[in-house]
């Protein structure tokens, strides 16, 4: 609880110290969160205006703090730096959490998982994840992520599935609707945009990694943390996260 009192090794009481930011933020009414506004469908910036999930979510976390928005949009080299000398008070930029910076920073869970999943034609309905791909010839984009998840399927899990291997992800996808391919494995987000404009495909099951997008907040911000923390367990519970995700992907 804010002010309570603790014990210190001496005996004595000390009162936890104060977050400067969260106080800053109720006291000026503002959440600065820093993005690369440059991944749609996450975040786009044209003519100053921004949209996209990440907008979506930033927007809605901080209405319920009582607070409003100001957009940093920084290159995503260059968040981690604004973050820490405090151009921002949040990161909310499809970040993936990287468990070296935790000295630094304090992640919330993830609310996007864009992790790799299956996609097979609509009509073949006898794999519903990874594990029914034994046999099956399963097209990937050369050097990707998906690429990798497939060798470690065949080769560590023991999967006997053969490797189609694509110039690209569209490729990828081209061999499963032409047949060449049973199924296709991809990154979420890309599986996602992908299937609002192609027919006849679908993703099974839900990713087989966690590749999740989280939130980053300083370490001596804690009651930000806890705030921005709490608004999105909220969000998870009450299905807005999913719901956002329909509408963006």
């Amino acid at each position: 609880m804010a002010g309570m009192l603790t014990l210190s090794r001496g005996g004595g009481w000390l009162r936890p110290p104060v977050d400067e930011t969260w106080a800053r933020c109720q006291r000026e009414g503002v959440l600065r969160v820093g993005m690369d506004a440059s991944f749609p469908p996450f975040e786009l910036e044209e003519d100053g205006t921004y949209r996209g999930y990440d907008v979506d979510l930033a927007q809605e976390i901080a209405r319920r703090l009582s607070l409003r928005v100001e957009f940093v949009n920084v290159s995503f080299d260059g968040l981690y730096d604004a973050l820490a000398s405090k151009r921002c008070d949040v990161l909310i930029s499809a970040l993936p959490y990287e468990a070296g910076r935790t000295r630094d920073v304090s992640y919330t869970g993830g609310y996007f998982n864009a992790g790799q999943v299956v996609i097979t034609r609509q009509s073949d309905t006898s794999i519903g994840g990874y594990g029914d791909l034994g046999r099956r010839t399963v097209a990937v984009e050369m050097g990707s992520q998906a690429h990798q998840e497939a060798r470690r399927l065949r080769d560590q899990e023991q999967i006997p599935l053969t490797i189609q291997v694509a110039q690209s992800s569209d490729e990828a996808l081209d061999m499963v609707q032409s047949g060449q391919a049973d199924a296709a494995i991809a990154d979420a987000v890309t599986a996602r945009s992908a299937l609002r404009s192609r027919k006849g495909l679908a993703i099974r099951g839900d990713p087989f990694t966690d590749e999740s997008f989280v939130i980053a907040v300083r370490r001596d911000s804690p009651a930000l943390f806890a705030a921005v923390n709490g608004a999105l367990i909220a969000l998870r519970v009450e299905g807005w996260l999913e719901a956002a995700a329909n509408r963006w992907l």
